[in-house]
């Protein structure tokens, strides 16, 4: 699969390529080891000779592997003659346009070509939280958090499924100090008929079934923190007793004519804006109000690819008993470009099966991987250039190909000229994969991407 992440491949007209509000254009290497070449004004030679800095040393790497340069407002890979080819998001090229997000392989070596913040320089991937691991991005996140859970704000946050927002929850009630246990519901497992005495309890015969009391998720968390997950699940009718509790910090359990005083730390989690179930009248606007202290929005993993091969190599060291077996690049190179939609969680997963179903092979390959990630089967085909029509293919057949390649060029040059040149934009608008894309843009422009550039901008 390829990345559906956005990748901006063309500049402002007055901005300077090298730097821009802080952010340097480079390629960020990630595998095997880190390292970071900062693209400039003049042309970066990559490779593992002398005058390449870093130099990417490897059997596989050839002296002057590959040359990185800025062609106008494009930035460009071409590859100078190498033995083992230079690779732009899977597949093998002789020139490419890359940009933010793209992905870059030269033999042992695959980097993320970028804006990267200068502050983020020296900067290391590790542990920011309990249970939470990450770089730069989800560092700068989670200081918010930090700065967040001293006080008594209200804590809501934002994620997609297997982001972390449990342990975001549980990284507040540690740097909050508070001295009671941590206690987590969640909301949409609940049946509705029973939602009300598990949040604030019961006394024995409260209702039918009710065989002894219980004291809710409220009173377990006395002087602790409980998260509310899934909480846009939440019944309306639940929502207005809910609101009671935060204001007036105190429960009624079922079957009880006394309030009960709590003293809870409330975080409250959902995968979806809680605006979007404002809107859709799903949320109180009372509530949504009581709630609207702290806002911690949790990027997805597509967002921080540069976390994805530490990630990886932390869970294959952990799950390997410490005895990881070697990864092969083009492994590390396809997690890079696949989006894990269900982000750190199905990582893991990944890393699980591929040491059950392959830990015993000397050597992890993309193929070890699962289909929907991108193995099962060998790479796509490598192709830098218009090949030859094989004599196994009619004539017509080969002519309907040229005529559909066309057809998808002429409506990508359009949609390009309406996106300002922006390829990731335009690619999706007219349905084409981003390396369809640039298959499309390497074997029209020849080698002359400049002409190819004024085209699509005319």
């Amino acid at each position: 699969m390829t990345s559906l992440r956005g990748q901006q491949t063309t500049l402002p007209a007055d901005a300077q390529p090298a730097e821009i509000s802080g952010r340097l254009w480079a390629v960020e290497w990630i595998f095997p080891r880190k390292h970071r070449t900062v693209v400039g004004g003049s042309p970066v030679t990559l490779g593992r000779g002398q005058g390449c800095l870093p130099t990417l040393d490897g059997f596989k790497v050839s002296r002057q592997h590959a040359r990185i340069a800025w062609d106008g407002p494009v930035l460009v890979v071409e590859d100078l003659d190498s033995r083992n080819g230079t690779y732009v998001d899977g597949t093998r090229i002789t020139r490419a346009p890359v940009g933010e997000g793209s992905v870059l392989r030269l033999g042992e070596w695959v980097g993320l070509v970028g804006r990267f913040r200068t502050e983020d320089e020296g900067s290391t991937f590790g542990v920011l939280a309990p249970g939470m691991l990450g770089g730069p991005k989800l560092a700068r996140v989670l200081q918010l958090v930090q700065r967040a859970a001293p006080s008594d704000l209200p804590v809501v946050v934002e994620g997609e499924t297997g982001t972390g927002k449990e342990c975001v929850a549980r990284a507040v009630h540690t740097w909050s100090s508070r001295q009671g246990p941590f206690i987590a519901m969640n909301c949409a497992a609940v049946p509705e008929a029973l939602a009300e005495g598990e949040l604030f309890g019961y006394r024995k015969g409260a209702f039918t079934g009710a065989s002894s009391g219980s004291p809710g998720h409220f009173r377990s968390a006395h002087c602790g923190t409980l998260l509310l997950d899934e909480f846009a699940e939440l019944p309306l009718a639940l929502q207005a007793k809910l609101l009671r509790v935060l204001e007036q910090r105190e429960v009624l359990p079922l079957g009880e004519s006394r309030p009960v005083p709590v003293d809870v730390r409330v975080v409250v989690a959902a995968q979806e804006p809680l605006s979007a179930a404002l809107a859709q009248k799903r949320l109180r606007a009372d509530l949504y109000a009581r709630l609207d202290g702290v806002t911690i929005q949790l990027p997805p993993l597509r967002q921080r690819i540069e976390d994805v091969v530490p990630l990886f190599e932390h869970f294959v060291l952990e799950l390997s008993g410490g005895h990881p077996p070697r990864v092969e690049e083009d492994l590390i190179e396809q997690l890079c470009l696949y989006d894990w939609p269900f982000n750190v969680r199905e990582l893991e997963l990944v890393v699980r099966r591929l040491l059950v179903l392959a830990g015993h092979e000397p050597v992890l390959r993309r193929h070890h991987l699962p289909a929907r990630v991108g193995g099962g089967a060998q790479a796509a085909p490598e192709v830098s250039a218009p090949s030859p029509v094989s004599s196994a293919v009619s004539p017509q057949a080969a002519r309907s190909r040229e005529d559909e390649d066309e057809r998808d060029l002429a409506a990508l040059l359009a949609e390009l000229r309406r996106q300002g040149g922006n390829v990731s934009r335009a690619s999706a608008a007219v349905g084409l994969s981003r390396a369809r894309a640039y298959r499309l843009m390497n074997r029209a422009s020849a080698g002359d991407l400049e002409s190819l550039k004024q085209e699509a901008l005319r």
